[in-house]
């Protein structure tokens, strides 16, 4: 996530220097076929480009829309996953009939929360980006090198499980339901121990915990349909591509000396069309690493520091740190 209130130049650069050198090069063959070389036929009426372009602005607005309406829902649910995590630990934490176990119950729900994390953040399929693409500034390059993902899920369960579960609950496919599922069977061995009303919450707790995983692997699983998004980038570039032989023809009847400026004129409009086309497509997949992506690593460690400071430890770890104003 990036948290700065501006989006600095050289972000904007990274995002911006191919697109443009390429639309530098369709804007002077565009000026130099039609002034140099005095192919007047090469000018295309204005209205026509004008109305694509309106509709193309509505089209990738609509996009947009729908782009950021998965985003937001991936948000919301990692704000649940945070308030079931903390309504567990209370329930968990006030109960003095289980003291033996309130640590391990605990740790386990952290577990639990960073395995969602590291398994939503392998990538799918369908997630064509590279990740020199995903980088978008130099941080990335260092923090987001594909790691194996066994070997980072067994480094984070091998703080909060003990050997014997580690092991079993990675020779299965999804281990975040693993652990739920031994959530529930060390819930089931303390149920004549805990207070039916308790029993009864920290159980509907998991089934939360089930539902809110199910959604967000909902979202990492299904792709933003591509018939709207591909679409959307055709409809951009064939925009972008006729709109300087549009504006020569103009700006030439007005003023032959001014025709310069549809090179000008060309690139920034294009601009601003690529920059809204890309808006949508870096927030179809909150959960790829990418620069305005649900920062969950900090959100597990918030909800780390909250469960810990339940349990009376000592050593709490800190909170993540943006880097390069980049949250994640």
């Amino acid at each position: 996530m990036y948290i700065r209130r501006d989006i600095e130049p050289r972000v904007i650069w990274f995002f911006s220097w191919k697109p443009l050198l390429l639309y530098l090069i369709i804007s002077t063959v565009a000026y130099t076929l039609y002034i140099h070389g005095k192919v007047a036929a090469l000018a295309i009426p204005f209205l026509p480009v004008a109305t694509i372009g309106t509709a193309v602005a509505f089209y990738v607005g609509f996009k947009n829309n729908a782009s950021y309406e998965r985003l937001w829902e991936a948000r919301k649910i990692w704000a649940e996953l945070e308030h079931i995590s903390r309504f567990f630990a209370m329930i968990v934490a006030k109960e003095h009939s289980i003291d033996s176990k309130k640590q391990s119950l605990i740790y386990r729900q952290l577990a639990w929360l960073n395995c969602v994390r590291i398994q939503l953040r392998q990538r799918a399929t369908f997630h064509d980006v590279s990740m020199e693409e995903l980088s978008h500034v130099k941080i990335a390059v260092e923090r987001r090198k594909e790691a194996d993902a066994t070997e980072e899920m067994r480094a984070m369960l091998v703080q909060f499980v003990d050997d014997d579960e580690m092991n079993l609950v990675l020779a299965k496919r999804n281990v975040a339901t693993q652990l739920l599922f031994q959530q529930a069977v060390a819930l089931d061995s303390l149920k004549d121990v805990l207070k039916a009303e308790d029993y009864a919450k920290i159980l509907d707790t998991i089934n939360s915990c089930s539902q809110q995983q199910a959604a967000a692997e909902r979202i990492n699983s299904f792709p933003f349909p591509r018939q709207y998004a591909y679409m959307s980038t055709l409809f951009v570039n064939i925009f972008i591509v006729l709109l300087p032989f549009s504006l020569i023809g103009e700006l030439f009847k007005n003023d032959p000396k001014l025709a310069w400026l549809t090179i000008p004129f060309s690139m920034l409009i294009s601009w601003v069309f690529y920059t809204m086309e890309k808006v949508g497509d870096t927030s179809e997949n909150p959960f790829e690493n990418g620069i305005n992506d649900v920062p969950m690593a900090a959100i597990c460690r918030e909800v780390e520091i909250d469960l810990r400071t339940m349990l009376n430890e000592k050593e709490i770890p800190s909170p993540l740190e943006a880097v390069d104003s980049i949250l994640l």
